[in-house]
């Protein structure tokens, strides 16, 4: 279903100063998925929470994201699109502050919740906003931009965090949100665009309810899995169960009405289908070299927490800059399936670069293969938006942004529960493997001992051996979890067949 161009004076084109306010409550938005990570451990202190306890303040933020974001179209046809942003960008900021004055983990949990469903309308509406400032032959660039902004929150979160919560207070993690949003309200004071909120806007309460508790459902399940041991628990199995028949009598429920409050029927076009479905698969894999990255540099290396954040800084400067020459100059000459494959083999080469990493590894060592990284994330991301959108109407724009970003999200949520698990469990792999080879009869251990200067009557000597075969069955299993990543970009690469060809530009 080809969007025509006589469909375009419907919408005011939103001025730039709304663009870079939107961009800029985006990015708060998608930094805030990841920035309060590194100052867990401060929280646990304030609160007397233990690890499990913790994690459900992510747990909240995300459940309530993955609900609010695919009905982001409903809300601004009923609404408005400017009504929705005003809401979503004032109640993340009021949130943001209740959650820096929290007084109990509770209370925490409860202004996450909050301050994840007020944030999730925001990155939907900007990339409609960016979608409507630019003229059709010219979303590589818009696309590009909205990229910067949605890969730069995940990688400066564990950077911003780490100094914030050093030098101040993890309260500043929230407190930071306030200044940096009213800011964004000013400059979005100018006409937003889109079209005018209808009178009569069919809603679907059941089909609402059915969706919510199977996306909730299964965040809180991949969020609490890893923690829990997945399928030997009963309560993973209860939300395995609750989340799949809500889905199916969600799915059943859409496709036999008119009206829905998500548009699933948004999926019968291909480019739409095929772009959502590499997009779950490169947030999948994406997101977890962001999380194991930084926890490689940390746990294994040895780098200081603030250190370790800064090893994907180059990765995101890279990241900008390409996106924005790419959209500019190559993509409206390339036909951008040759781009994205292109994107996901050098996305797997720089994940065999990690998988090939020693305990020997330098901070270049770690750098190099993020820069490698950028490019691959460039050539993918924006490319990606624009052939997924190209088929889709102005007036569904809110709607199929809704749904291609919680594609997004439920992808590195995914992916990030299979690579925690994966690490964990090829730890103990390495650890039955490297362990049998410790024993009194293997004449190699005694002349590794003699070269790491352990004496063997030295009272610290069997501490000093677990430390360092336990770095060494460290480093294996980050090794095949990176290789685990890289296969995944390769299995992605024929997908991109999927997509239609887009004509060029010029």
């Amino acid at each position: 279903m080809n969007a025509a161009p006589a469909a375009a004076p419907a919408h005011v084109r939103p001025a730039w100063g709304v663009v870079i306010g939107v961009m800029l409550t985006a990015l708060l938005e998608v930094l805030d998925t990841t920035v309060v990570n590194v100052a867990l451990p401060h929280m646990m202190g304030s609160f007397g929470a233990t690890p499990d306890q913790i994690t459900w303040m992510i747990t909240a933020y995300l459940v309530s994201t993955a609900i609010v974001m695919p009905l982001t179209g409903y809300l601004v046809r009923r609404f408005g699109r400017r009504v929705t942003l005003f809401v979503g960008v004032v109640g993340f900021i009021l949130t943001s502050a209740a959650c820096g004055v929290s007084w109990s983990l509770h209370s925490m949990v409860a202004f996450r919740f909050l301050q994840g469903g007020f944030g999730a309308v925001l990155v939907p509406i900007s990339q409609s906003i960016l979608l409507d400032a630019f003229p059709r032959e010219k979303r590589n660039q818009a696309m590009a931009i909205w990229g910067v902004a949605i890969m730069a929150g995940p990688i400066m979160g564990p950077v911003l965090g780490g100094l914030i919560t050093e030098h101040w207070s993890w309260r500043w993690v929230f407190y930071i949100n306030v200044p940096i949003g009213v800011i964004a309200i000013v400059l979005m004071l100018d006409e937003v665009g889109g079209t005018p909120p209808e009178k009569h806007v069919s809603t679907d309460w059941t089909g609402l309810a059915l969706l919510s508790i199977a996306l909730g459902a299964f965040q809180t399940l991949l969020d609490q899995g890893h923690t829990r041991d997945w399928f030997e628990s009963g309560f993973i199995w209860t939300l395995a169960w609750v989340a799949g028949s809500a889905f199916v009598l969600f799915v059943v429920r859409a496709l036999g009405r008119e009206h829905n409050i998500v548009d699933i029927r948004l999926f019968a076009d291909r480019n739409f289908a095929a772009g959502n479905l590499l997009m779950a698969g490169y947030g999948l894999a994406m997101y977890s070299t962001i999380v194991m990255w930084p926890l490689l540099a940390q746990d294994v290396l040895g780098y200081p927490a603030d250190v370790a954040g800064w090893v994907l800084a180059p990765r995101g400067v890279v990241s900008a800059v390409m996106m924005i020459a790419i959209g500019t100059w190559l993509a409206p000459h390339v036909d951008n399936r040759w781009l994205i494959g292109a994107g996901l083999l050098i996305s797997a080469y720089a994940s065999s670069m990690m998988a090939r990493l020693s305990l020997g590894a330098d901070m270049f060592a770690l750098i190099a293969p993020g820069l490698v990284f950028g490019f691959g994330m460039a050539a993918v991301f924006s490319q990606l938006s624009t052939v997924t959108f190209e088929t889709i109407a102005p007036e569904k724009g809110a709607d199929a942004a809704g749904l291609y970003n919680v594609m997004r999200t439920m992808g590195g949520s995914i992916g990030i529960a299979i690579t925690s698990t994966l690490l964990v469990r090829r730890e103990q792999v390495h650890w039955r493997y490297l362990g049998e080879h410790v024993s009194a009869t293997n004449p190699r251990l005694y002349d590794w001992m003699a070269e790491a200067d352990i004496a063997l009557d030295e009272p610290n000597a069997p501490a000093r051996l677990v430390k360092e075969l336990f770095q060494h069955v460290q480093m294996g299993a980050f090794n095949d979890v990176f290789w685990t990543i890289a296969g995944i970009f390769i299995c992605l690469a024929p997908c991109v067949l999927l997509l239609g060809h887009r004509r060029r530009a010029v």
